[in-house]
């Protein structure tokens, strides 16, 4: 039969390194949390506020259907395609803005209006 080695006991740390792990802990959980408190907050750049210059329909009835797997879950019929022309003063530039039907009817042309910059203009 073979020997067991003696164990090897570790020295107990310092006050000094418990202190500096503990703070080392604190500023990771900051960071972490001020991060997620940021991912929360809206891109403020690709937020743009205009005046309603036109309002356009296109009639295109259509039947939207979702499923989920083999299960139909939903279907809409849509009369057709809503769109405002926003026009944004800062970025001296008219968008076209599309909207559902009750955004449509409830507001008219001079009304101001926040919206997304388009995806592919966005910073």
């Amino acid at each position: 039969m073979s020997a067991v080695p003696p164990r090897y006991v570790v020295p107990s740390t310092t006050k000094r390194e418990a202190l500096v792990a503990v703070i080392a802990g604190l500023l990771v959980l900051a960071f972490v949390i001020y991060g997620i408190m940021q991912m929360g907050k809206p891109a403020r750049g690709n937020q743009l506020t205009g005046v309603i210059v036109g309002k356009e329909f296109t009639p295109q009835k259509e039947r939207q259907i979702v499923f989920s797997g083999r299960q139909l879950k939903a279907a809409r019929e849509i009369d057709g395609e809503y769109v405002f022309k926003v026009r944004v003063g800062q970025e001296k530039r008219v968008y076209d803005v599309p909207v559902e039907k009750d955004e449509y009817l409830a507001r008219k042309e001079g009304d101001t209006m926040s919206f997304m910059r388009p995806e592919s203009e966005q910073e």
